[in-house]
């Protein structure tokens, strides 16, 4: 969530807040009141900055902390009826923080408690969101396949092992490179080979040769009712725009054909004119738009049949 870098940043912007305050402090210590009432409102405001800095330390510390302990056995689906309750709370303090930001006596403390409302509006818009959004992923249950797609450094594993918990499935993740992010024992990880071979790819002939290649090396590892996550989908595929549709539904109808139950899965990462996986859409049962590089903010949409 916060880097160690920021982490030392704080502590470098606690320690420049301390010093300001104290150059502060000497003058007003040396100047009559007409100066007093002057430095008055910088020294209380600097004494705020100095407080919101340790304050966001103290709080990384604490979520630190947190994080050591053990998970409890609450799932997901049990904790979305304790998070609209929560939802009620938060739109207690929302409302309470609009009526400070009118009525505080600095232009510095009402723009400070306009800052809260709106992080606490946010607050409670995430709460309904993530509701709505982590009970829209029960209906890919009722598919065998989808697409997950979002920016590149998006944290769609986050998304996949709410998936996997889901579904119950065994996963077999292919990755294009080496240094992505481990999910599953058993993975697939694509030889350099097979790279030449779809830069080279130039007809439907080839296309299609590329997918039932990659197929058949799937089909080798993979079981009966298993998951089969291609991350990421747009690497494996022909850099070709019109070979792409024929690529993906060869491979996707061998997979079918070959593993029993499989659920296939494909991660896709947007290009920076905002292309990724389009192609793919009529092939698969759903797709998932991650909005954020955390992968709280979500969509999931039926797309066939």
């Amino acid at each position: 969530m916060i880097s160690a870098e920021f982490r030392e940043n704080l502590i470098r912007a606690e320690y420049l807040e301390h010093v300001a305050l104290n150059n502060l402090l000497e003058l007003y210590r040396d100047t009559d009141r007409e100066g007093r009432d002057y430095l008055e409102p910088e020294i209380f405001e600097t004494m705020i900055h100095r407080e919101i800095m340790k304050a966001i330390r103290r709080a990384w510390d604490e979520l630190e902390e947190l994080r050591k302990m053990p998970e409890g056995k609450k799932s997901f689906r049990e904790l979305i009826e304790k998070l609209k309750e929560q939802d009620d709370i938060e739109k207690n303090a929302e409302s309470f923080y609009a009526k400070q930001a009118m009525v505080a006596p600095t232009p510095f403390l009402r723009g400070l408690f306009e800052l809260i409302f709106q992080n606490e509006k946010l607050h409670s818009d995430t709460l309904n969101y993530a509701v709505t959004a982590r009970e829209s992923l029960f209906e890919l249950s009722k598919g065998s396949s989808c697409l997950i797609e979002g920016n590149p450094g998006s944290n769609f594993f986050r998304i996949l092992d709410l998936i996997s918990k889901d579904l119950k499935r065994k996963i077999i993740l292919v990755k294009t490179r080496e240094d992505l992010q481990s999910l599953s024992d058993n993975e697939i990880l694509i030889i350099p080979s097979y790279f030449i071979d779809r830069d080279n790819a130039r007809s439907q002939r080839d296309a299609v040769a590329l997918a039932t290649r990659l197929a058949v090396e799937v089909s080798r590892r993979a079981e009966s009712g298993s998951m089969v996550v291609f991350y990421y989908a747009n690497e494996l595929c022909p850099a070709r725009e019109d070979l792409v549709y024929d690529f993906w539904d060869n491979l996707l109808s061998t997979l079918k054909r070959d593993i029993k139950d499989v659920y296939v899965v494909l991660v896709c990462a947007t290009t920076v004119d905002g292309r990724g996986c389009t192609r793919v859409y009529p092939l698969v049962d759903h797709v998932i738009t991650v909005y954020d590089i955390n992968a709280l903010m979500y969509k999931v949409r039926k797309v066939y049949p």
